[in-house]
């Protein structure tokens, strides 16, 4: 500001100087003489009276302010135009708006919507004519005539302002509305003449109709909705065109102030406004009377659609796809470039997941015992404030659902039967179903412990998850009431358990149910929890004993008890404790014998399997001792998956995908990780993909193909002949390896990790935190290989699967090997690397 008043003060002495010398008469003049009686008299015609010099400075003043005000006026318009945005920025509004992420499963669904600003563009030409008429009537009706700035309109809001001594109207024009959003939110004067001059560009350069295009897509209408798109949408539950007149002047009313006028917080306020905007339409000639009052008469239906896709599709995969596609590019691309998310997630098989899972934790649940009501009421105001939400909440339509969990209340309890109230429905609780309830306890590993008498785990009051259940055919529960209807009990389980499955041809990861219940916990097992695999590990460290070339399927181990070394507390056993003495390789890996195994490992070396593990893609932390033989060091699931497709794939490493395409709202591919098999691809797009794969380099041969195919085959016979005997009931030739971790005397973590042709898939059951065993006489054939199969059976029903290993690669040859074994096993056809 110093430089601008050092900068007028220059330019005023310069115009003072050059007025000055005009009105001087440039050199001096000869002074006029006059002789008179010998005297000589000299006249200053300089000189003037009074009025002469104020007749002189008011035309200095008249001729000197014009230019002072016109030099003041260009300096202030540049200094303010400075900071204006490019006008470029406004015309390219469309393109450059913030848009909504979204992200889709493999049919096309939506799994999550992500952004800054809920926003759905609509060009001119798709706004209806009633909404148009009623921004216009209700906050620039002059739109069309002024030029930016309606200082009539200014005025007219002045004086009704102060009639009123409220803020009843207000000047701006849609033209400086749609100017301030590009600009500060202060409230100063800067701003306001940086707004009135970028309203007078945007006039002179834009037309009337990419104006008001700009101003209805970028307004703030409340419920986080940006534009009218999205307004009628979050409001309507319908498109811009299904609009009528009554919807279009509310959603237009709320421009003056979102929050107060929202049908959602205030009807009332709202009808309100809308009888406002529609009077000021017929103010304003777009509608008749008649129009007006049919739709002051019109209810308002609002939109209410309570479902969360977000969390009742895929929540544990859409949330790592959301952090993939952060990682990769940027937080601000990800919430405001509109992004369109492409997954390869099979909802189908996404839905099976999380049923299988629950499945299984609500078996193992069970078995540990009852952990309590959920609460337990005794008040009668309690009791009948429960009863009338439990009644609001479910109605008459409870236990309609048969695998939905209700809350009910406990009003009788009996020796055999139990009865609870969930709201306007009674049912009938019998012993059978609720025998499992014994005490819970951490202390025990014991499983399986019943009760005789439904008072020991239930009394009047008791608050309770029940789920309705099949009658016994012939034996209703209370011969007095046999239509009665009869529940289970149930309780949130406690453990938890993950499945993970991928495609590992392709590499897309078509299912990841991360927990029992997102809610819960939004932590994602199978690519955040590192928990130990136990003998799932073995898996690794056999593939590199037959890689070295010493090994082979018929190679004889000792299988003798383990001998500590001096001080050393490390006492590990085979299952069940049994012990053979000597055992071919094959037979120690099938029935996943620790002893044998642990001094394969030894004469390996810990650091040469480390070194292995790491090309299979590994990247935990690997602790290079004894231990790691069986497992002690933690993995993830999608590790393991990823060695274990390593196998199934003949040695080539893969990547797992779990984004197959992101395009942004200008149609542009910011990422492209589609296989050429993947189906949506269209035929250039796939020959596009084909072309890539054959120019980039070829997939890593990570390990060599024989010792892939001689891997694979040992983990198909621990299905057909070994412990996971139970993965067999898939229906389709499967190989895999389980594996279960203890910490001290408590069993912790159970796995299978399998794959068929297609398919690899791992299946975890563990316990976060620690508290308990799964159980003293579980392990990973009891938890985690029957909820496996139960899931893959599910999964490969109508899907053509052929062999596991369906090329033998040169230099391997087979033979049959006679053996002794206490399996019952006699001989089995066996492979060699030559």
């Amino acid at each position: 500001m110093d430089r601008l008043l050092a900068r007028l003060r220059a330019a005023f002495d310069a115009v003072v100087s050059a007025v000055r010398a005009r009105l001087g008469g440039g050199a001096a003049r000869p002074s006029p003489v006059r002789r008179a009686r010998g005297r000589v008299w000299t006249t200053n015609a300089s000189r003037a009276g009074f009025f002469g010099w104020l007749v002189r400075y008011v035309l200095f003043a008249v001729l000197i302010l014009p230019l002072v005000v016109g030099v003041l006026g260009v300096m202030i318009y540049r200094h303010f135009a400075a900071e204006v945005p490019d006008l470029q920025q406004i015309e390219r509004y469309e393109s450059l708006a913030p848009g909504v992420t979204r992200i889709y499963a493999a049919d096309g669904a939506m799994l999550a919507e992500l952004a800054r600003e809920h926003r759905a563009y609509a060009r001119y030409d798709q706004i209806p004519k009633d909404l148009e008429h009623a921004f216009l009537a209700a906050e620039d009706r002059r739109f069309y005539t002024h030029g930016g700035l309606d200082y009539r309109g200014l005025v007219r809001a002045l004086v009704a302002n102060l009639r009123s001594g409220t803020i009843a109207q207000g000047g701006s024009t849609i033209t400086q509305q749609v100017a301030k959003g590009f600009l500060s939110s202060e409230q100063t004067i800067a701003r306001k003449a940086r707004e009135a001059i970028l309203s007078v560009r945007m006039e002179s350069r834009l037309s009337k109709e990419q104006i008001l295009e700009i101003y209805m897509n970028k307004i703030f209408l409340g419920h986080n909705a940006y534009g009218v798109a999205t307004a009628a949408s979050r409001y309507f539950g319908k498109p811009l065109e299904d609009l009528t007149l009554a919807e279009s002047a509310m959603i237009a009313g709320l421009a003056r102030a979102p929050s107060r006028y929202s049908p959602m917080a205030n009807l009332d306020r709202a009808k309100k406004r809308r009888a406002v905007v529609l009077q000021d339409m017929v103010e304003a000639g777009y509608i008749d009377e008649a129009q007006r009052d049919a739709a002051n008469e019109e209810p308002i239906a609002l939109f209410s659609d309570e479902r969360d896709v977000f969390r009742e599709r895929a929540p544990y995969y859409a949330e790592h796809a959301r952090q993939f596609v952060a990682d990769t590019l940027g937080e601000d691309a990800l919430l405001t470039d509109g992004l369109t998310i492409e997954t390869p997630v099979e909802l189908q098989v996404q839905a099976q997941a999380a049923a299988s899972v629950d499945k299984a934790l609500r078996k193992i649940d069970r078995r540990q015992g009852y952990r309590g009501p959920v609460s337990h009421l005794s008040s009668e105001t309690g009791l009948a404030e429960l009863d009338r939400r439990l009644t609001e909440r479910y109605g008459k339509d409870a236990f309609s659902d048969h695998e939905r969990w209700h809350l009910a209340v406990v009003t009788e309890v009996g020796k055999w039967v139990v009865r609870v109230d969930a709201g306007a429905i009674n049912a009938i609780l019998p012993l059978r179903h609720m025998q499992w309830a014994s005490r819970y306890s951490r202390n025990t590993g014991v499983n399986d412990v019943k009760i005789n008498d439904a008072r020991d785990a239930l009394e009047p009051g008791d608050v309770v998850w029940v789920r309705w259940t099949e009658p016994r055919e012939g034996k209703p529960a209370d011969p007095e009431q046999p239509d009665a209807i009869e529940v289970e009990l149930g309780q949130t389980p406690r453990v938890e358990a993950a499945l993970y499955l991928a495609d590992h041809q392709t590499g897309y990861v078509e299912a990841m149910q991360g927990g029992h219940d997102y809610d819960r916990s939004q932590f994602n097992r199978p690519t955040q929890a590192c928990r130990q695999p136990g003998s799932v590990f073995k898996a690794i460290y056999y593939a590199r004993a037959l890689d070295t070339g010493r090994w082979a399927m018929d190679t004889v181990l000792e299988d003798h008890a383990y001998e500590p070394e001096p001080g050393e507390e490390w006492n590990p056993q085979n299952i069940h404790g049994t012990l053979s003495g000597q055992v071919l390789l094959r037979s120690a890996f099938i029935h996943s014998l620790n002893l044998p195994s642990i001094r394969l490992f030894m004469r390996l070396g810990a650091d040469d399997v480390v070194e292995w593990a790491r090309r299979l893609g590994f990247t935990t932390e690997l602790i290079a001792d004894k231990a790691l033989s069986l497992g002690a060091s933690c993995v993830r699931m999608d590790e393991l998956s990823r060695a274990f497709g390593t196998f199934v794939r003949e040695g080539r490493s893969w990547d797992p995908v779990y984004v197959r395409r992101v395009t942004d709202k200008r149609g542009v591919v910011r990422i492209d990780a589609r296989h050429p098999w993947d189906e949506a691809m269209d035929l250039a797009g796939r020959l596009d993909a084909i072309g890539s794969l054959l120019t980039d380099e070829a997939p890593n041969q990570t390990i060599d193909r024989r010792t892939a195919f001689l891997g694979t085959r040992l983990m198909r016979d621990v299905v057909t002949h070994g412990i996971g005997r139970r993965a067999q009931k898939i229906g389709v030739p499967a190989g895999g390896k389980s594996g279960t971790a203890s910490k001290k005397a408590n069993t912790t973590d159970t796995w299978f990790v399998g794959f068929t042709s297609r398919y690899v898939t791992a299946a975890w059951m563990g316990d976060d935190n620690y508290e308990r065993s799964l159980g003293d006489e579980d392990a990973s054939y009891t938890t985690a290989t029957p909820m496996w199969a139960d899931f893959m059976m599910k999964v490969v029903d109508g899907v053509p699967h052929g062999k596991t290993t369906p090329n033998r690669p040169s230099g391997i040859r087979s033979r049959s090997v006679a053996f002794e074994t206490g399996a019952g096993e006699r001989s089995a056809v066996m492979y060699f690397a030559d």
